[in-house]
């Protein structure tokens, strides 16, 4: 599969608190990304897009805001 997502965390709900949480969250992530279901996605996790990897990438061309550090 070629696909991308750009997804939203919510920060009140990722990462989960416990050992038992987390593991429920990222079967669901692992779930979502065999699928690209947003039935899948765990709480707090939002697509905000989705297109097969030939198709124009809408962020191109932006910039990272200063206060975001990238490796």
């Amino acid at each position: 599969m070629s696909n991308r997502s750009l997804v939203e965390l919510n920060h009140d709900f990722c990462p989960p608190r416990d050992d038992a949480s987390l593991l429920k969250w990222a079967k669901a992530m692992a779930s979502y990304m065999r699928s690209a279901d947003v039935r899948e996605l765990p709480h707090g996790v939002v697509r905000k897009h989705y297109r097969h990897h030939s198709d124009p990438d809408p962020m191109s061309g932006r910039t990272t805001p200063d206060r975001v550090q990238v490796p």
